[in-house]
């Protein structure tokens, strides 16, 4: 009987944890991408040298296709997520062009990083998750940050970092210089 029980919630445990069982989105891992490869180290993977990081990440649809549309990309640096950072990108898809690769629209993109937040829980037990760096762009922003790592919530990939820094996406990312 023990054993069944055991068994069970082994099997119960991956479904539990909220973690998504797919591979992780193009979007996700050509962000994840611009972060791993770039020489400033937003991910902390040269310091760290962590063998993944968990990752998740929020698209707001556009209404106009040809203006830009924030990107949340969302680094839980604890297994609780009580920390992490959130990453505000600005995505702008390309043309579509019909090429012999038949790229899709969603990886034929511009990623332009516009802020690195650092959040974490508050410490008095109410679970609230506070941004410990103020984002540029007043209480709107900084709800709409704090509205993305809530719908994060738990569903994440933990992608591993050599996949990251050689992911082979087509996206174009432009790293601001002032945000480290």
């Amino acid at each position: 009987m023990r054993c069944l029980i055991v068994l069970f919630l082994a099997g119960c445990c991956p479904l539990l944890s909220g973690q998504i069982s797919e591979p992780p989105s193009d979007t996700l891992l050509d962000a994840g991408h611009c972060l791993a490869a770039d020489h400033r180290d937003w991910l902390d993977v040269t310091r760290e040298k962590p063998y993944e990081v968990e990752l998740g990440y929020v698209s707001v649809d556009k209404s106009d296709p040809g203006k830009p549309a924030p990107l949340y990309l969302i680094e839980f640096t604890t297994p609780t997520h009580t920390a992490g950072f959130a990453f505000v990108f600005l995505s702008r898809d390309k043309e579509s062009h019909h090429d012999f690769l038949k790229r899709s629209k969603e990886s034929n993109r511009d990623l332009q990083l516009q802020s690195r937040i650092r959040f974490q829980q508050s410490d008095d037990g109410s679970q609230q998750v506070n941004l410990v760096d103020a984002p540029l762009g007043g209480v709107g922003t900084q709800d709409d940050i704090l509205a993305a790592i809530r719908q994060v919530g738990f569903h994440t990939w933990r992608v591993p970092v050599a996949d990251l820094q050689h992911h082979s996406g087509s996206a174009q990312c432009d790293m601001a210089e002032a945000l480290m």
